[in-house]
């Protein structure tokens, strides 16, 4: 399993990301393609995020529901 480390994730610019409430909530099919990993088992909530200059509803998640999430799946 691929560690991961939020900072990083805040600084790679091919993972969009928002904020919301105060959290940084991010794209799970960007998190599914930079893990290679299947993150069905994760809460999400949807957001709307600018995606190549357009605004999608993208499933998001926080970096906490991520991690419990690869956790739960195993």
């Amino acid at each position: 399993m691929k560690p991961l480390i939020e900072k990083l994730l805040l600084e790679d610019a091919t993972i969009h990301k928002v904020k919301y409430d105060k959290e940084w909530f991010y794209n799970l099919e960007d998190i599914a393609f930079y893990l290679k990993e299947d993150l069905s088992e994760v809460d999400f909530i949807h957001l709307p995020m600018q995606i190549f200059d357009e605004e999608e509803i993208v499933k998001c998640s926080t970096f906490e529901e991520i991690q419990r999430g690869r956790k739960e799946a195993k």
